[in-house]
């Protein structure tokens, strides 16, 4: 009891004890099986699937750490839109940068990176199509969408997400591609 007692006002309700509760079992540790998996369960691994958001920024994050763009102070990371859209804008871009030269004149113009699934992000498509013209009224700036891959034939949806895209000129980088990307990006930073 003192210890039930203790890790109440240690934990500060983060574990909140219920009053014991007797119960009768021709099986006790059958009974405890079943108690656990009740209240607690088995936790396991979250996997996510290749073709999710979270799925497709994790392999682009780990591509551009292959190749050293993560530790470059030039090379930034959620980047806010509201300082091209307007106040209260909470979208942010992944990363973004801008080269030392664009066509062998001096830079003018930012370069911003953001992954996304053709398949499954469709109104992220119309986001980003969306913001990047508000930034372009600003000032020249590129884009260029991660994904997982180009469309199949027949997929549908996948296939509209990549026409909101290329509408908006926006670049598309399929996963298969990624560090021949980060490449390119590092060789534009130094």
């Amino acid at each position: 009891e003192h210890f039930i007692r203790e890790m109440q006002e240690s934990y500060s309700n983060l574990i909140q004890v219920t009053p014991p509760r007797a119960v009768l079992a021709a099986d006790p540790q059958a009974e405890l099986e079943a108690l656990f998996g009740r209240y607690v369960g088995a936790r396991r691994a979250a996997t996510l699937e290749p073709d999710t958001r979270m799925r497709i920024k994790q392999r682009l994050k780990e591509a551009l750490g292959r190749h050293g763009l993560l530790e470059i102070p030039r090379f930034e990371r959620q980047i806010p839109a509201a300082q091209w859209t307007h106040a209260g804008d909470p979208f942010t871009f992944d990363y973004g940068y801008r080269p030392f030269e664009i066509d062998g004149h001096p830079n003018g113009h930012f370069k911003f990176i953001h992954a996304l699934s053709l398949e499954r992000d469709n109104d992220l498509a119309h986001v980003l199509a969306n913001t990047l013209r508000y930034v372009r009224e600003k000032e020249p700036a590129e884009l260029t969408a991660v994904v997982e891959a180009l469309p199949a034939a027949g997929a549908e949806a996948a296939r509209h997400s990549q026409r909101v895209l290329e509408d908006a000129r926006i670049a598309l980088q399929p996963l298969a591609g990624i560090d021949a990307y980060a490449q390119s990006i590092r060789a534009e930073l130094q």
